[in-house]
């Protein structure tokens, strides 16, 4: 309805009542009762307004899809009178932008195929990235995982939230991540999406001795300097490792990973990384982690340090990593079972050749390790990896991956896997 209309609508409802002899008293009840029920719909669905003249549409914005005309219906409430569209473009406090063009969503995957030795097909990771700036200086970063396709009791994976933590950028580049996060030790732990790296699976060495992937809840501090140095400082919850010898995992560090679930939080860890990128093509660090008691169970002294360094060079197509990491333990128990001492590293040479947007990289790869892996084997094992494989990019986002890996085990059995896999991100 237009208020114009409604305006000389009324007028001349009045002139008609008047001409038929009814008095202005009347007139002015009538007139009375008409705007108490104005009164009571713009109460009910909003204020009367002209309606504008249709108007070409504006040119859309920038990476931003135009919405269509919506369709104008009353308002019922007020909590109701802010709609879809206008929360969408509308920019929440703190930010510049409307919220959904400071939200961003991501992932990766990959799916494994082991012949050989070993002979399985298994997704092994779905993850999804949901990240959002509040403000050009507090960002937000999640990261959700299931693992293995399928959860639940009885069935092989897990449901993981593997990151949430809000980043506060500082001045002189300063920065302070706090809650659960992803520790910066060793080369894949923080960055381990499928194309980024050669071969099916993540390195038995990053696997056992760091382990990746590992993320705890706390405090990060980072600075970033001109020179190309930097390092990180982060206090955290820690590791929860079992010396009962009737368990399957048994000193062995990875089944420590409490994964920040109810976590023991009695003792605490740290961890610190030294990082170097002022020549180009060149990324080395120094890293540590300390673990105030990474047996709190054992009813003894388990203090932990691992120390370690890594290596990562690219020239043209040539490229290199490499690393090395190495645990000392404190406690009886652990001297006792050979699991005092765990360690190992690796070198891995390639080179890349690139088609336009498609490349194709070979690589080799040469891992000695030494970990404890439970009551079965107490004193642990010595292993000698060897892995050639080739990764082809269709483009830089998606890899395909084959490789063959020999394992020899000291006084074991030698372990022969062919791979193969897929992997994406976004």
């Amino acid at each position: 309805m237009k208020i114009k209309h409604a305006f000389f609508g009324s007028l001349s409802f009045l002139a008609t009542l008047s001409a038929q002899g009814v008095t202005l008293e009347e007139l002015a009840a009538r007139l009375e009762q008409l705007e108490k029920k104005v009164e009571k719909y713009e109460a009910q669905y909003g204020p009367l307004q002209n309606t504008p003249a249709p108007a070409a549409a504006p040119a859309p914005m920038s990476n931003v899809i135009p919405m269509p005309t919506p369709i104008q219906r009353p308002v019922l409430t007020p909590a109701s009178a802010e709609d879809i569209d206008s929360a969408y473009l509308t920019p929440s406090t703190g930010g510049s932008g409307s919220w959904f063009e400071r939200t961003s969503i991501g992932g990766y995957g990959e799916l494994h195929l082991n012949q050989g030795d070993t002979e399985q097909i298994d997704f092994h990771r779905f993850v999804l990235f949901f990240n959002h700036s509040f403000s050009d200086r507090i960002k937000l970063f999640t990261e959700l995982e299931l693992e293995h396709s399928l959860a639940g009791d009885g069935k092989p994976g897990e449901v993981e939230l593997e990151q949430a933590y809000v980043e506060f950028l500082l001045d002189n580049d300063w920065s302070i991540r706090a809650g659960q996060y992803l520790l910066p030790l060793g080369i894949l732990n923080e960055v381990h999406e499928p194309e980024t790296f050669y071969g099916v699976e993540r390195n038995n060495v990053e696997k056992n001795i760091i382990p990746t992937t590992w993320w705890e809840g706390g405090v990060l501090v980072s600075k970033n300097y001109d020179s190309g140095f930097g390092f990180d400082l982060g206090v955290h919850s820690g590791l929860a490792v079992t010396t009962d010898l009737t368990s399957s995992s048994a000193f062995r560090i990875r089944s420590g990973r409490q994964k920040v679930a109810e976590a023991d939080a009695s003792d605490y860890a740290a961890s610190f990384r030294a990082r170097y990128s002022g020549v180009p093509g060149l990324s080395l660090t120094a890293f540590a982690n300390y673990q105030n008691d990474i047996a709190p169970d054992s009813g003894e002294d388990n203090s932990a340090l691992l120390l370690g360094g890594s290596a990562v060079y690219q020239n043209g197509g040539f490229g290199l990593r490499a690393m090395i990491a190495h645990w000392g333990i404190q406690g009886q128990s652990f001297e006792d079972n050979d699991a005092d001492s765990q360690w190992g590293a690796y070198v891995e040479p390639s080179y890349r050749w690139a088609f336009g947007d498609q490349a194709v990289g070979i690589f080799g790869r040469y891992s000695h390790y030494e970990y404890s892996r439970g009551a079965m084997n107490a004193r642990g094992g010595e292993f000698d990896e060897y892995t050639v494989g080739v990764n082809y990019w269709p483009i830089s986002n998606v890899v395909l991956k084959a490789d063959y890996t020999l394992i020899e085990q000291g006084g074991g059995e030698d372990n022969e896997t062919f791979n193969f896999g897929v992997g994406y991100s976004f």
